[in-house]
């Protein structure tokens, strides 16, 4: 049996230039890693995700009180579920539709169009599923 923590007292900064943006990695595929590669890993993230053949990546992601995600696209669906605190989305680029959210809503970003999420004065928890089923080709 595994088992990971993702609440917030294992979070660990998001790389780049995602303002306020904490993260916990649930679950990712098995990537064979060597045991040295793992450590390093664990001291990163503080502790291993969940390892699964074939799954997609699960993330816990953490904002802080004026936080944002850097925009940006993937090459597969992503579900952006709030799970505490409120905020924004946008889909499209500078140009695109802004939503509020907040607990309770799941938001469906498709593949190859830019996204963005950020706060105000709110936290926002989220638990981020991405990368089911093979990329999409544009």
């Amino acid at each position: 049996m595994q088992i990971r923590r993702f609440s917030s007292d294992v979070k660990s900064k998001v790389p780049g230039g995602h303002a306020g943006l904490y993260a916990v990695p649930i679950l990712h595929e098995d990537a064979h890693s060597s045991p040295e590669q793992l450590e390093t890993y664990a001291r990163k993230v503080n502790g291993l995700p969940l390892f699964s053949e074939g799954a997609p990546h699960v993330v816990a992601l953490y904002f802080e009180p004026h936080a944002t995600m850097d925009e940006h696209s993937a090459p597969h669906p992503i579900l952006f579920m709030v799970v505490h605190g409120s905020g924004f989305v946008r889909i499209g680029g500078p140009q695109g539709e802004t939503q509020p959210v907040r607990a309770g809503d799941a938001i469906l970003w498709p593949p190859h169009v830019d996204h963005h999420a950020w706060t105000d004065d709110s936290e926002l928890h989220a638990i981020v599923i991405e990368g089911w089923g093979p990329p999409s080709r544009t």
